[in-house]
């Protein structure tokens, strides 16, 4: 295995058998913002938020699943091309503000500020989410359909990326605690590990009244539940990250708290998809049957 290869793979590809090699090469790949939840973690938060949508918007997503899954990842994979995707993937809350980042709320919230060029080092996935969404509701209002399934994607997955802890601040990677290469045992190896015995069930799709709002409040709920990633870590790990032990134990740890973001993930993008429709109006959605008309009949809009 290539070191350069590796480190530009990350850990979604690695086996069990290589972990020793992995340790080594996460230190000499250095710390690197890591990309949210992996391909698996995407599609699952996905697949959810489809099923968290009221009708007629749950099966007009229903019927673009396969694209929703297959391009789940798709900003990932731009941000591996192009540098300048980066930042819209994590915002390092902790470097704006001190917890319970009043002045950063005052900035975002209630003064709906954009952030400065200097500021981009530290993130701006926050400001991404709100933009893509109403990006959205602009596409699905001038039925532009292939662009808002482009839109929606991008929306679903900054969105899911803040609701990682560990893309809230500037102990990504546990660079600071001596703990390197935490960021992809809990997003990728443990999600990987616990995949299949997990169901997501998220609570239905609400409209969001201020997008700023709930934004704000996703970034610093995620935001509070880093120490229980940390915690878990350090005592996963007391017999060393190459004891053979260490994955059950810190998925033992961690694992509550993986399924439970993902099901906050799920639910907060299905919200920001059926807030842009609400927002935009409702628009009739192709293929989709509406609402019987007094006659008994049925239409099914067409592209």
């Amino acid at each position: 295995m290539k070191l350069a290869h590796a480190c530009k793979q990350g850990r979604g590809a690695i086996r069990p058998a290589e972990r020793p090699l992995l340790f080594v090469l996460v230190l000499l790949c250095g710390a690197t913002p890591a990309l949210a939840w992996g391909d698996l973690g995407h599609q699952r938060v996905n697949a959810a938020a489809i099923e968290a949508l009221p009708e007629p918007l749950r099966s007009y997503f229903r019927a673009r699943q396969d694209y929703f899954l297959e391009h789940a990842s798709e900003p990932d994979t731009l941000a591996h091309e192009d540098p300048a995707e980066r930042p819209h993937h994590f915002t390092e809350i902790d470097a704006y503000d001190r917890f319970p980042f009043r002045e950063f709320e005052q900035r975002f919230v209630v003064e709906h500020r954009n952030p400065p060029p200097s500021d981009l080092a530290h993130g701006d996935s926050v400001w991404e989410i709100e933009r893509y969404t109403l990006r959205l509701a602009e596409d699905l209002r001038r039925r532009r359909w292939d662009v808002a399934d482009h839109d929606a994607i991008f929306a679903a997955h900054y969105a899911a990326d803040l609701t990682q802890p560990l893309h809230t601040l500037i102990n990504y990677d546990g660079q600071l605690t001596n703990q390197r290469g935490i960021h992809a045992r809990f997003e990728v190896d443990l999600v990987r590990d616990l995949a299949d015995f997990w169901t997501l069930r998220p609570g239905p799709a609400t409209v969001i009244p201020n997008l700023r709002a709930r934004i704000f409040r996703e970034l610093v709920k995620s935001y509070s539940n880093r120490e229980v990633i940390f915690s878990a870590d350090r005592v996963a790990a007391a017999g060393g990250y190459l004891d053979p032990q260490f994955p059950a134990r810190f998925e033992r740890l961690a694992g509550s708290l993986a399924l439970g973001q993902l099901n906050a993930a799920a639910l907060f993008v299905s919200s920001l998809w059926y807030t842009a429709w609400v927002q935009a109006g409702k628009p009739a959605l192709p293929g989709v049957e509406v609402a019987p008309q007094p006659d008994g009949t049925r239409t099914r809009i067409e592209p």
